[in-house]
Formats: C-alpha cells, structure tokens, sequence
C-alpha cells in the first residue's frame, strides 16, 4: 500500500464530530469537523461550483469538485469564532489530471477575507494539507464559510476529505 493511500485511509480513519449548532468557542469541539464522509456540525454546501457531496472512492466518501473559471466549493456554518482553531486541515486528491490551483479563503459576512495561501494538487495522489489559519488571515476572527476557489481557467476534477479545523 502506497504512503499516500495509508495517510488518506488513516484521516477517514479517524472518527467524525457530530452536534448541534455552534456559536461560542466554548462550545466547538476540538476539533471542529467539516466533512467526514458528509457534512457534519451544521456546515451546509454553499459551493459555485460543480461539487458531488459522498461520492465513493475506496473506502471513503470524499467531495468531487469541478468548475468553471474562479468557482469554488464553499462550506458555509453560523458565523462562529476561530479563537482555539490554529489551522484547517484536509486531505486532498488532483484527480486523474491534477495541475488544479486552488486559492484557500475564509468567508466573514458573507465576503473573502483577503489572503493569498494557494495549493497546486497532484494527479493521481492524496496529501495531506495543514493551513494556518493565520495565514488566511482567519485566526482569531469571526467566519462563516470556507472557500477552496479555482482560478482563472476552468478545473478538473479533484476530491476532498477529512476537513476540519484544529
């Protein structure tokens, strides 16, 4: 078994979050799951792009998205607070053809809070990523969506798991 395919069967591996909705840090878990083979802790898929929510890939459910210049899978929750989150995690395949950049945003009132952290994905291949939330300028802050945007040309595409903030 490839390195890669054990890294992505050991994050789907891990056991989800479940609960209502979440307004305080106090009440977040830790961690705050995002997705886990379905949306989970009241996030809703808000995405302008082309994005298969559990679609069966080995033993996981991950999200497919495709789109068309500068879409974007978005997941969108209740504004909460950061505050206690360091960094948002996921685990992430190129697909077939891989070669997608990918801008990581956070969302406040319903607008990007600027920050330029991109990922370039591999064919073919599952990594895992690690985003401090520092450097989406998200630490600390109130949001409501996480964004993973497309850029100027259209995108094949790719899967995404396991997301959540630690």
């Amino acid at each position: 078994m490839s390195v890669s395919r054990r890294l992505f069967l050991a994050a789907l591996g891990v056991a989800g979050v479940s609960g209502g909705g979440l307004a305080r840090a106090g009440d977040l878990p830790q961690p705050l799951v995002v997705y886990d083979d379905e949306l989970k802790n009241g996030f809703q898929n808000w995405s302008w792009a082309k994005a298969q929510l559990a679609v069966s890939v080995g033993n996981g459910k991950p999200i497919r998205v495709e789109g068309e210049p500068w879409s974007a899978l978005a997941l969108h929750h209740e504004p909460f607070s950061t505050e206690g989150y360091s960094k948002l995690t996921f685990v992430i395949n190129g697909g077939k053809d891989g070669g997608q950049t990918l801008m990581v945003k956070a969302m406040a009132d319903g607008k990007a809070i600027d920050a330029d952290f991109a990922i370039q994905l591999k064919a073919k291949t599952w990594a895992v990523v690690e985003v401090p939330l520092k450097d989406i300028n998200a630490a600390g802050k109130t949001i409501d969506t996480l964004v993973w945007q497309g850029q100027a040309a259209a995108y094949p595409g790719y899967y995404i798991t396991r997301i959540q903030l630690e």
